[in-house]
């Protein structure tokens, strides 16, 4: 039997984990780290050297997302009459994860910082023990069922859990970028998710009109990108793959459709432009003074972009002192972990 079970499905969850197996190393807790095979989410997971069972694999269209959940909760039921259950769950909102430890008792703690997911959070929030959650997000998940007083609001973001001690080499693979003069980062729209819509911007005009202002590195979510891609000059993408974060090291400003990316490049001091997600965390780190924007309009994207190329130093920001300022998730969320496996 392990004490804590962790759940990735996202690539954001891998990097979520990693700061809190190292928590609840440092506290003496066994854990198991299971993960779907999708989109770079296992890719990560290796990248930061984290031992992993795969369950599981991700579904595109409504009936083959419905079916492998199904197939995932079985698997898992299967994997622990091998084991042992575990004494607690965490995760970042995987459904399948979340039914199969409420129906076996196990308490739930659940990190969560995207109520858009609207399919996700009615499906698991009335059934979780504890939500983790950005304070600027307030206590919105309670109209999805799980009581105020269940909610745990912290002052900052997820991104800090991995960002505070980011490692500050070039890895290998983006070396190349060396002798590149100026550098957009794009991020495309993760247009196989549940909750995407209302994307306003041709995406691949707007990367052929980046390309010619300079290189743009593209940091696909999907196979089928690279494909698209080829037709296109002045685009680099990363043969192996890579830590967003390190690659924002190399950009002079990144542009990009939503979440993650967009919110590790403003913490980061480097200025971003979001075409498509303009939430609650986005305006919170505008509201802190930290370079992201929201525009879609494609005309507005390059003339930004291209403002910025031409002295990037004058719009890139020190923000030490400011993340300095700023709730790291990773204590709140093992506190109440801890609290799941010693209860009063």
């Amino acid at each position: 039997m392990v004490d804590v079970w962790l759940d990735a499905v996202t690539p954001k969850d891998s990097l979520l984990l990693s700061p809190l197996l190292l928590a609840l190393r440092r506290k003496g807790y066994s854990y198991i780290v299971t993960a779907k095979e999708q989109t770079q989410t296992t890719d990560i997971l290796k990248l930061l050297n984290v031992t992993y069972t795969g369950i599981g694999k991700y579904g595109e269209t409504l009936k083959e997302k419905l079916m492998e959940e199904q197939k995932r909760t079985l698997a898992f039921i299967e994997l622990f009459d091998k084991i042992g259950q575990p004494r607690v769950l965490w995760t970042h909102g995987d459904v399948s994860a979340i039914r199969t430890a409420f129906g076996l008792r196990i308490p739930i703690v659940y990190s969560n910082d995207t109520p858009h997911a609207l399919h996700v959070a009615k499906l698991v929030s009335p059934l979780v023990d504890w939500l983790i959650a950005p304070k600027c997000f307030g206590k919105s998940w309670s109209k999805f069922g799980i009581p105020k007083n269940k909610i745990i609001l912290y002052d900052g973001v997820e991104e800090l859990a991995w960002l505070t001690k980011r490692p500050s080499r070039t890895p290998e693979v983006l070396k190349e970028l060396a002798n590149k003069e100026h550098i957009i980062l794009f991020r495309n729209v993760e247009y196989q998710a549940s909750y995407y819509k209302n994307v306003k911007v041709d995406t691949w005009q707007l990367v052929n009109e980046l390309s010619k202002i300079s290189t743009v590195v593209y940091i696909p979510r999907y196979h089928e990108e690279k494909e698209k891609l080829k037709e296109l000059s002045n685009v680099w993408v990363p043969p192996k793959p890579t830590l967003t974060f390190q690659a924002i090291l190399c950009a002079d400003v990144v542009v990009g459709s939503g979440g993650t990316i967009c919110r590790e490049s403003a913490l980061m001091g480097v200025p971003t432009i979001n075409f498509h997600f303009w939430d609650a965390v986005a305006k919170y780190l505008c509201q802190k003074g930290f370079p992201i924007q929201y525009s879609a309009n494609v005309n507005k994207i390059l003339l930004t972009a291209k403002k910025i190329v031409k002295n990037p130093k004058r719009h890139r920001l020190n923000t030490v002192r400011m993340l300095a300022r700023m709730e790291n998730p990773t204590g709140v969320t093992t506190k109440y972990i801890e609290k799941c496996l010693k209860p009063s």
